[in-house]
């Protein structure tokens, strides 16, 4: 996407990297790895760029996003959901936690078992996409306001 300039790629970048690496810099998934292993750097880090990275496209590139780009990333993310819980089902990982909780304290704890869990990611995956995009609403909001 940094090269590129890629809007697709940026959509994704956005909702999805900001809501999914904040997440995982609040609530990290460390196990046994604590400061100052190389995991938790590189958690941090790359976690950290995931987030910089569509900050930088939308303040620097001038790139934003649509409400057709929150429509586009939330069919993708559940086709991409599904690819992956077939991928845990073959190689017995669990990423995407669609297979089951992770083993550490995350926001996970509060919602009920699987696979009922994932029904709530998805909601608590379409209000942190709003919340991500309300700027980009207000925006809109005022400019047709100031224009009426």
């Amino acid at each position: 996407m940094l090269v590129t300039k890629n809007y697709s790629i940026y959509e994704f970048c956005y909702f999805l990297g900001i809501g999914g690496a904040l997440q995982a810099l609040l609530t990290p998934d460390l196990g046994l790895y604590s400061f100052p292993h190389f995991r938790f750097f590189q958690t941090y880090i790359s976690h950290g760029l995931i987030i910089s990275a569509a900050i930088y496209m939308t303040v620097v590139e001038g790139f934003r996003p649509t409400w057709k780009s929150l429509l586009r990333v939330a069919l993708w993310i559940n086709v991409y959901m599904a690819v992956v819980f077939g991928i845990n089902l073959l190689i017995g990982s669990n990423y995407l936690f669609v297979a089951h909780k992770p083993p550490t304290a995350s926001l996970l704890d509060l919602l009920p078992a699987w696979p009922w869990y994932i029904l709530w990611m998805e909601a608590i995956g379409l209000v942190m996409c709003l919340i991500l995009y309300l700027p980009f609403a207000i925006k809109d909001w005022r400019a047709k306001a100031r224009a009426r």
